[in-house]
């Protein structure tokens, strides 16, 4: 059994050494092995800002909760047909909440004096017809405009990153071909790609809100301009070279 334990061991030690003698095929046949070349290459434009994003308040108040509910949806079904009658897109309602007003007594329990109503509105319109909407909003039911955002649609970005990635790689893939000729070897494969669609921020606009509790009344005409916005593609491609 020794010997036998002997034997194994002798025959492991042998196939280990082999393994580690064996010459390194890159080292005593370069050509045979491909050398990897990692590029980076960034493609940019700027595209226009074709759609506005606007988000609108609508609050009440009042001592009883019934009376505040009713003048909640008497603003917001007003404020819901003017939009309508404006022809906007995505037209939503969200964020709708009744809370009441507390007030402090000393050496007693907080005593409820009364009520407040309020919900979100939010809709899409274009940059031409945005000033007067906006205008308009607070004249029939909204009581603030809370956010307003210039963007491209979600079409035109999937087809400007589209374009801007097939440029990229391109860029890319042409440097590597370029380091490879200088090395005096040529592309024999692409072995990845990464894209990165960096980061899109939509450019925000104003905030309008009534007057105590009222809204302006013939406002002045008011321009947006609409502007554009930088957006950026970059593709990392690592590139297989030989001779």
């Amino acid at each position: 059994m020794k010997i036998e334990i002997a034997i194994l061991m002798l025959a492991s030690c042998a196939t280990i050494v082999a393994a580690q003698s064996q010459p390194d095929p890159c080292a005593t046949a370069p050509a045979s092995c491909a050398t990897l070349i990692t590029t980076r290459a960034t493609s940019e434009t700027r595209i226009a800002n074709t759609v506005v994003d606007v988000s609108v308040a609508v609050n009440a108040s009042g001592k009883d909760l019934a009376d505040v509910q009713r003048a909640l949806a008497t603003q917001s079904n007003g404020l819901l047909a003017y939009l309508r009658g404006q022809k906007v897109d995505r037209l939503i309602t969200s964020n709708i909440n009744f809370s009441p007003d507390m007030r402090s007594q000393k050496n007693a329990p907080d005593k409820t004096v009364g009520y407040n109503g309020s919900e979100q509105v939010s809709f899409r319109t274009t940059p031409e017809k945005a000033p007067d909407i906006l205008a308009g909003v607070l004249t029939n039911g909204a009581n603030e405009i809370t956010g307003t955002t210039f963007t491209p649609t979600e079409q035109e970005l999937s087809d400007a990153r589209k374009k801007l990635s097939e440029d990229a790689t391109k860029t890319a893939v042409a440097q590597a071909d370029a380091i490879a000729r200088a090395a005096g070897l040529h592309v024999v494969a692409v072995r990845d790609i990464n894209v990165d669609n960096g980061v899109f921020q939509p450019r925000p606009m104003m905030r309008m809100a009534a007057i105590n509790g009222l809204a302006l009344a013939s406002p002045p005409p008011m321009q947006a301009a609409s502007g554009d916005q930088q957006i950026s593609v970059s593709v990392n491609i690592t590139a297989a070279a030989m001779r």
